[in-house]
């Protein structure tokens, strides 16, 4: 009789550690911030519009410099400039 009592505690055992290191897993996910989204908000910070929001200027004009200087596809964008043909042959 003791050995299915002490198969039960042993599956206990085992699902709790697996929710832990589940549970661990998760949090570690959560903690690291890739760099880029560091710079973002380094980016985000130093620029004029959100300094002016955070100044409290709530304009529609500030608010709206705000959301075109947040754009992360702009963000470190430098458009190059290509020949609309070139040389084919």
């Amino acid at each position: 009789m003791k050995s299915p009592t002490n198969l039960v505690t042993v599956m206990h055992a085992a699902a709790r550690i697996g929710v832990l290191l589940a549970c661990a897993a998760t949090l570690g996910a959560c903690a690291s911030i890739p760099q880029r989204a560091w710079r973002n908000g380094e980016a985000m910070s130093q620029s004029r519009a959100f300094q002016s929001v955070l100044g409290g200027n709530m304009s529609m004009e500030s608010h709206r410099a705000l959301q075109t200087s947040l754009d992360p596809l702009r963000l470190n964008y430098r458009e190059v400039a290509y020949p609309a043909f070139g040389h084919w042959w």
